[in-house]
This record gives structure tokens, sequence and C-alpha cells, in this order.
């Protein structure tokens, strides 16, 4: 592992890490007061790395958005907007949301489908790729159509879900970053704790998974 290096005083609060992979360990080795941290885009963040940049109040950061201006750079990764989409408007997902709202939990709306539902996959899938939204969860028709759409993108961890129950062994084994839920069929209590699960979850991969999904397909960005 290459160690960690700092960009002059003017950074001094700021550590880059340049590795593929970067853990709970690495963090007690190389933070020392640090405010913000920035990893490679496609870095792997292990989930006891996560806890440990939140227990300590760091800032992670993705490269790719460390020079995209200050409003996206002071925006903390591990807590940033979780994203919906509808292919079609519910008025079951607009309840959802306003109810979650009313309790302060942020969620940004994407656009409705308006075109091929793989495009509109694809699009959501960027979204998430480029680290403009957290985590996503898609309201649609054919959920493995977007889920064999957006898994095309590197980072994407998606994952067709009928239930509560699915999404959260989705979330907690895969850490999985979009979830497809079909429509309609879904109760507004489904819809709800399927949108706060994502909120609350980090979206880390979780190691072992991270590291297999490595050896199968040569990639370091999940």
């Amino acid at each position: 592992m290459n160690s960690a290096e700092h960009n002059g005083q003017a950074d001094a609060k700021v550590l880059r890490w340049p590795g593929k992979l970067l853990s709970a360990d690495d963090l007690r080795r190389h933070l020392r007061g640090h405010k913000e941290l920035i990893v490679q885009r496609h870095a792997i963040v292990t989930p006891l790395a996560v806890d440990e940049l939140k227990d300590r109040k760091v800032r992670l950061v993705r490269e790719d958005m460390a020079n995209v201006g200050k409003a996206k750079t002071s925006r903390e990764f591990t807590e940033g907007l979780v994203a919906y989409a509808q292919e079609r408007p519910a008025a079951i997902v607009a309840a959802a949301v306003q109810s979650l709202q009313r309790e302060g939990v942020s969620l940004h709306a994407m656009p409705a489908c308006d075109a091929l539902a793989a495009d509109w996959a694809l699009e959501l899938a960027e979204c998430v790729a480029r680290g403009e939204c957290r985590s996503c969860v898609a309201f649609c028709s054919d959920p493995g159509l977007v889920c064999c759409v957006a898994n095309k993108k590197p980072g994407l961890r998606a994952a067709a879900v009928a239930d509560v129950v699915q999404a959260a062994r989705a979330v907690r084994g895969l850490g999985s970053n979009l979830l497809a839920l079909e429509m309609p069929g879904r109760t507004l209590f489904e819809v709800r704790q399927v949108l706060l699960m994502l909120h609350k979850a980090t979206s880390a991969c979780p190691a072992e998974v991270a590291e297999l999904f490595q050896e199968l397909d040569g990639h370091a960005h999940r």
C-alpha cells in the first residue's frame, strides 16, 4: 500500500489517499487531525473505515468530486443524498417522500422515464457513479432490466427487490447502491421503509464482496 501524502500547508487538514483500498487500520495509522479525506473515484472503502471516518467526523470525498467546486466538495460522501426515480409517477411514492421529508430526511428526485427504460436506467446509474447521489431507488415495472443496465457501470451494485426484507438483504450483504423496486403493488409502508433504509445506510461494499468483484472482473472500482 502506498503511503498517504499531504499537499502542502494549504491542505494541512486534507489527507489524500492514493491507494485503491482504504481500511480502518490505514486510517488509524495516517489520520492526524485531518478534517477531509480524498480518495480515488473508484477506491474501495471498507465498512470499518466508513465507521472510523464517522467516529472521527472526517469528510470523505471522491477524487472526481474534489475539483468541481466548493458546493460539491463540502458534501459528505458517506452522508450524501439518496435519490429516487419513478418510471411512472405514483401517488404512493409521493406520499412516502413527503412523509420522510417532514421528518427531516432529504431525498433527491430524479426525472421520470420519458424514453426507453434502458436509457433511463443508465441515467440513474451514472448519477450514482459520478457521486451526484450516494444511492438511488428506482420504482419501475421491470427491475431486472434496470439492474442489468445499471450493473454495467463501474461501481454500481444494483439489486432487484420486491419487498423490505429483500432490500435489507441487498443493502447489508452487497452494499447495494441502487435498488430497483417493482411497481405497482407496493404499500406506503414498504416504499417508505426502503427509502429510509438507503438514507441510513452507508452503501459501502463489504470488503470480502469487493475483493471477490476485483478477482472476477479485474476492476478495483467497487
